[in-house]
């Protein structure tokens, strides 16, 4: 007789389980591992593709306060992207400083108020901060807080 028999077969034991469902430990933690990567393989697929999402819908959500703007004799000179996660962005719209100042922008802000709570989400929030400018950009700043992304303004 064989070692595994000997094992599964002893004088004074009957065996519990059924024999073709015994697995050794290392099987067992060997399926674990298996099946963790697969689920963090799926995972990481599922959360590039909603970020890929995300980053789209922000791109139209800053369409959407540069047209308004526009809408109110603003002239945006820029906006950015800060991705902070895959799910929370930051965007950042540059306005000439007189402009800033102006009355209007109340309106801007309520405006984009709305439009962070209506869109916000659990899978997607954006936070919008309009900021003035008397001189040309430095984006070596912009980029050094975390702004990789410049929006195409038309």
């Amino acid at each position: 007789m064989n070692a595994i028999n000997e094992i599964l077969a002893p004088a004074n034991w009957e065996l519990t389980a059924p024999k073709e469902k015994l697995f050794s430990s290392d099987h067992v933690i060997d399926a674990y591992l298996k099946g963790k990567n697969h689920g963090l393989e799926q995972q990481q697929r599922l959360i590039l593709e909603k970020l890929i999402s995300n980053i789209n819908k922000a791109g139209k959500d800053t369409s959407a306060i540069l047209s308004f703007l526009k809408k109110k004799k603003l002239n945006p000179i820029a906006a950015y992207l800060r991705i902070n996660s895959w799910d929370d962005f930051s965007i950042l719209i540059i306005l000439p400083q007189d402009e800033f100042l102006d009355k209007r922008m109340l309106r801007v802000y309520d405006f984009i108020s709305d439009l962070e709570s209506r869109v916000g989400d659990d899978m997607y929030n954006i936070q919008v901060t309009v900021c003035d400018t008397e001189d040309k950009i430095d984006e070596n700043y912009v980029r050094s807080d975390g702004f990789a992304f410049k929006h195409k303004v038309s």
